[in-house]
């Protein structure tokens, strides 16, 4: 299975590495086998489990109800 790991730039997402390290950037380009992120930088694809958008506002309303 492929890894989706484009989403507009500037979003924030939520990269969980395969060591199970969890890593909550802005998205800035893919290139060529790397995610590129604002504070982190170059992420490796090849060590990256997930990527998903970060939704934490959505998380903590499902919590309060």
């Amino acid at each position: 299975m492929t890894l989706h790991t484009s989403t507009y730039k500037g979003k924030r997402i939520l990269i969980i590495l395969k060591d199970g390290k969890k890593i909550v950037d802005k998205f800035k380009d893919k290139k060529s086998g790397w995610i590129i992120t604002e504070e982190y930088g170059k992420i490796s694809t090849s060590l990256v489990k997930s990527m998903t958008i970060y939704k934490q506002d959505a998380i903590q309303r499902n919590a309060k109800n």
